[in-house]
């Protein structure tokens, strides 16, 4: 695929991304396996979605090639779950600049959830609303949660003790965004899934010997 944005755009998008400059790793594959005896076996890729928008697809089998494949993780100075950083996972999005020239800029992923469901599809695109990510230390993707609702008191502050949790809640599933259908990774707030099709999931991190 193939993106276009002004060079000033690109620049304004650039900037607002890599303000905090984290340390970043990569690039790394991002390997899915069911579990729960799903049969799930395939890599993460980033699928078109609209302008600047991504969905994190599922791949069945062994890992495609391109850049669309390809991950990197902006940690944190400041935070880590059981020693694991905490940080951004991040795709490089494509695109030509004003010179005619190859150039990429940072999406962060984030959670897009709808009213009626507790399945959240997992989207690139630009903005401050990514989510707080980890790679434990078997290099499985989790989420990070800060504060257990479930324990909240009428008046009481519940303030984060700064003691955050690492949560796995992620699937493969069926799932319409943006105009589009795609198997993608979803993460679900509560379980059972309501979307019927998911299919629980370990992501790995994978560094493929070749980078």
């Amino acid at each position: 695929m193939r993106f276009q944005l002004s060079s000033l755009s690109a620049g304004l998008l650039a900037a607002a991304v890599s303000a905090q400059d984290p340390v970043q790793t990569g690039p790394f594959n991002l390997h899915i396996k069911g579990k729960e005896g799903s049969s799930i076996d395939g890599y993460a890729g980033s699928c078109h979605a609209g302008a600047a928008i991504e969905g994190l697809c599922y791949n069945e089998g062994s890992l495609p090639a391109g850049n669309y494949v390809e991950y990197y993780f902006n940690a944190s100075s400041y935070t880590k779950v059981d020693g694991a950083d905490v940080g951004k996972l991040i795709w490089k999005l494509p695109y030509t600049d004003g010179s005619g020239g190859q150039a990429t800029v940072d999406q962060g992923l984030a959670l897009q959830f709808t009213v009626n469901s507790n399945v959240a599809a997992a989207m690139f695109g630009f903005g401050s609303y990514s989510v707080d990510l980890g790679f434990d230390k078997e290099g499985k993707l989790f989420g990070v949660s800060y504060i257990d609702d479930s324990t909240f008191e009428p008046g009481k502050s519940p303030f984060p003790s700064g003691n955050a949790t690492a949560d796995y809640q992620w699937y493969a599933c069926w799932q319409y965004f943006t105009g589009y259908y795609y198997q993608s990774i979803g993460w679900a707030s509560t379980s059972p899934p309501h979307n019927p099709t998911c299919e629980p999931v370990d992501i790995f991190q994978e560094f493929p010997s070749s980078y």
